[in-house]
């Protein structure tokens, strides 16, 4: 372009860098968005880089996963005026912070538990540094805060080991989302007072904090001990390992850099607007907190119609919520969540998915005591049946573990509970019979696996219920085990995958199984047409589908039946003498 007298404007740095940060390889492209990029700080340079340039060199070293090259590059901003870093630059900044910490764990495979707590620790105070820097911009009003950055410092503190991180993350969406706190705050530290005064920045932030006492980071309970000995181990061997990384310390400051007041105790427009992201954030930290009851509060908060957020869950949303009401063990909240989510404005949405009926039924699962679990089961089984054309295998597993665990305790209504399975039982069935294409192996062992369940949970519900049982419910549990016995004997004898080609078969030994009934022939009769058979003569006679079972003809010896001789006059006599021997084609069903 310089050639041509066509020199590069800002916007073609723009593109030559996006374009690097696209690359699948982004550790063969960063030296060439680097060497770009700071080309255009040479004198003779026209273009001057701008914080859009800035970001998107930031882009590649993240991808790069080059935290030398990503600090190099934020060293040179501003701190005011129009090259200054924007929340767009801090975002990037906290997601690569804590992306290289998250896959450090499969880079190092050989690290302890200690040497994780505390490398993933120092990742957190690195954010916890950088947003004492934002928030005084933000209330200066040099830095715009949005939901992006705000979830971006909350999976950061998420990263992290310590109860007081978890707890930060409420705390943070109170300061920049006037969101009020659900859960009381951890003592600890005091809320510092809201004097007005603008906290130091950058190295002076740094600076007072290496001067000031420091704490401990306050690691979980389980690695405290651990890593009192670390530290007594790393203190004795300082000598033979000079080159030791610090421990991380959290000071009162940054302790205290969420405990702000905010700006305003109502959403405004200062204030960062929460959206799906804020709401799934906030919901895993009360989950590790297990604040089951403040969840329950945030998440009708932010989502009441009338409110101030009126935030419309998605589908992680909504599974988030199960699985916290599975830790509550509250399987009617997830029934009547389960109906919300297929009925109204969601139905059309596809928000249900085959996991959102087994986070469902696991949360039953889970309040087995209650007495009316097996009702809300039962609810679960039906929004599925109207949701999905065939049930899920799963769920019916372990819906069918509930009703053997309540047969003890109530088996009538275990018995109404199996009832309620029988439909979805059927759609299983027809699936595997008529299910050409799309029946694997798998589907086809994990159907007969639960029909055999099914037959245990009737043994069970007999063995524990006896006399009790009236003549009915006696009468319709033994018609419902011999169905789904006979039926995967025919089907799918020890979890074999299903045979569709007619004729073949098969026992686990792969031998080819031949029933053929009475035919009122002496024994004598019978060996010399089946030798006449296996020769290649006419077929003997009295060959059907059911009766006594004849095994020891080795797979692929068994020839097809040649219409010679007397056989080929017997078919000339019509389908009722055809009836008689029946077609060569062996269990169809």
């Amino acid at each position: 372009m310089k050639k041509r007298a066509q020199p590069p404007d800002a916007q073609t740095y723009t593109l030559l860098l996006r374009g690097l940060s696209w690359h699948p390889h982004p550790q063969e492209s960063l030296p060439r968005a680097l060497k770009i990029y700071h080309s255009m700080y040479a004198h003779n340079c026209p273009v001057q880089p701008n914080i859009i340039h800035t970001n998107a060199a930031l882009k590649v070293c993240a991808l790069a996963k080059d935290m030398d090259a990503l600090w190099g590059v934020a060293a040179k901003l501003p701190t005011r005026g129009s090259g200054a870093a924007d929340n767009l630059t801090f975002t990037i900044l906290l997601n690569a912070i804590r992306t290289v910490a998250w896959q450090a764990d499969e880079a190092l495979p050989d690290e302890g538990p200690v040497e994780k707590s505390l490398r993933r620790q120092r990742a957190v105070l690195q954010g916890r540094r950088l947003w004492e820097e934002i928030i005084p911009r933000w209330r200066a009003g040099d830095v715009w805060i949005d939901e992006q950055l705000v979830c971006a410092m909350g999976r950061l503190l998420l990263l992290g080991s310590t109860e007081r991180d978890h707890d930060d993350v409420l705390s943070l969406a109170e300061q920049v989302m006037a969101i009020p706190r659900q859960k009381q705050r951890l003592p600890g530290f005091e809320q510092p007072p809201d004097t007005g005064e603008q906290r130091p920045t950058g190295s002076a932030a740094i600076d007072s904090e290496e001067s000031s006492t420091s704490v401990n980071a306050e690691i979980n309970e389980d690695s405290i001990k651990a890593d009192e000995k670390t530290w007594s181990l790393r203190e004795e061997d300082a000598s033979s390992q000079p080159q030791s990384q610090p421990v991380p310390t959290l000071t009162p400051g940054l302790a205290n850099v969420f405990r702000h007041r905010p700006i305003s105790n109502t959403p405004s427009i200062s204030n960062a607007r929460p959206g799906r992201n804020t709401l799934s954030l906030i919901l895993d930290a009360c989950i590790r907190l297990h604040a089951i009851k403040p969840a329950q509060a945030y998440w009708g908060h932010l989502t009441d119609p009338s409110g101030s957020y009126k935030i419309l869950p998605d589908s992680e949303n909504y599974h988030m919520y199960l699985r916290l009401l599975r830790v509550q063990r509250a399987s009617k909240l997830a029934l009547a969540l389960l109906r919300d989510m297929h009925s109204g404005d969601l139905k059309g949405m596809k928000m249900i998915q085959p996991k959102t009926f087994r986070i469902a039924m696991s949360c039953c699962v889970r309040d087995k005591m209650n007495a009316n679990v097996l009702f809300h089961a039962q609810g679960v089984l039906d929004v599925m049946y109207k949701s999905f054309e065939q049930p899920d295998v799963k769920t019916c597993e372990m819906y069918l573990e509930l009703v053997s665990a309540v047969a003890k305790r109530d088996f009538r209504s275990s018995i109404s509970a199996l009832r309620t399975l029988e439909p979805g039982m059927r759609l299983l069935k027809n699936w595997i019979n008529y299910g050409m294409g799309d029946v694997g192996d798998g589907d086809a062992r994990s159907v007969y696996d639960l029909a055999r369940s099914v037959v245990g949970a009737c043994d069970l519900l007999r063995d524990v219920a006896g006399d009790r049982l009236d003549r009915e419910e006696k009468k319709w549990l033994e018609h419902l085990k011999m169905g789904w016995s006979a039926w995967v004997q025919r089907r799918g004898k020890k979890g074999d995958a299903v045979r569709r080609k007619r004729g073949s078969r098969h026992d686990d030994s792969g031998v080819l199984e031949v029933r053929k009934v009475k035919s009122g022939l002496s024994e004598e009769e019978e060996e010399e047409h089946e030798k006449g058979d296996e020769s290649g003569g006419e077929r003997p006679r009295g060959f059907a589908r059911r009766g006594r079972e004849v095994k020891g003809f080795a797979r692929g010896q068994f020839p097809a039946p040649r219409l010679e001789g007397g056989m080929r006059k017997r078919m000339e006599r019509g389908k009722s003498e055809m009836g008689r021997f029946g077609e060569f084609d062996f269990y169809d069903q």
